[in-house]
C-alpha cells in the first residue's frame, strides 16, 4: 500500500533518507486535504480550514512515515524465485496486514489529533472504517500489481505519489466527515427561539 506516498523501494534507499519521505508523506497529505477542501467540498480560500490541512500533513509527515517505513523495509525481503509470486506475496502482505492496520491508525490519530475523544474514535471506526479499508483494496490491489510488475524501480515512486495525491484526498473527506459540526446561529423573536444552521 502506497499510502502517503511512500513506494516500494529498496531499503538502502529507504535507510538512507527518512526526512525525504517525512517531507514527501507531509506534503502529499497536506495537499490531499487542499483538493479535497477546493475542489470536492469547495470551501474557497477564505473557508479553508489550515488546521486540518496542517494535520494531515503532521499525521503523514510525524506518524504514518515512521510506520510505513520499516514496514516496506521488511516485505522488501519478500522473495521468490518467480516473480509473479514474490508481487503477489508482497500485495497480499501489504493490503491484508499493513492496509487495515493503517486505515485503522489513519483515523485514531487524525481524530485524537482533533482534540476529541476515545469514543469519537470508536465512532469513527466503526463508520468509516471497513468503507475504507475496502477502497484501499480496490485501488491498490490492482495498482501496485500493475506497478511492482511493469514500472521500473526508478519510476515507482513517481507513480505512486500520483496515486497517492487522490488516494490522500479520499482520506481528507473519509476524515472529515462528521468532523466538522454545522454552523448554527439562534435567533430570538420575542419567546420563539430559532436555530438556523
Amino acid at each position: 500500500m502506497a499510502f502517503g506516498g511512500v513506494a516500494w523501494s529498496k531499503p538502502s534507499s529507504v535507510s538512507c533518507f527518512p526526512a525525504a519521505f517525512q517531507v514527501s508523506s507531509f506534503t502529499l497529505f497536506a495537499a490531499g486535504d487542499v483538493i479535497a477542501q477546493q475542489l470536492v467540498e469547495k470551501h474557497g480560500i477564505h473557508g479553508h480550514d489550515w488546521v486540518r490541512t496542517t494535520r494531515l500533513g503532521l499525521y503523514g509527515g510525524l506518524i504514518f512515515t515512521p510506520v510505513v517505513l520499516p514496514w516496506y523495509r521488511l516485505i522488501d525481503r519478500v522473495s521468490f524465485a518467480s516473480k509473479p509470486a514474490s508481487i503477489a506475496a508482497k500485495v497480499a502482505l501489504d493490503q491484508l496486514i499493513f492496509a487495515p492496520f493503517a486505515v485503522g491508525l489513519f483515523f485514531t490519530a487524525t481524530t485524537l489529533m482533533e482534540g476529541k475523544s476515545l469514543d469519537d474514535v470508536k465512532a469513527k471506526l466503526h463508520k468509516s472504517y471497513t468503507s475504507t479499508v475496502k477502497a484501499n483494496w480496490m485501488l491498490f490491489v490492482p495498482f501496485q500489481s500493475i506497478n511492482m510488475g511493469f514500472v521500473p524501480l526508478q519510476h515507482r515512486l513517481l507513480s505512486v505519489n500520483v496515486v497517492s495525491l487522490f488516494w490522500n484526498t479520499y482520506l481528507s473527506l473519509a476524515s472529515a466527515a462528521d468532523s466538522e459540526a454545522p454552523k448554527q446561529s439562534i435567533e430570538k423573536k420575542g419567546d420563539e427561539v430559532k436555530v438556523v444552521v
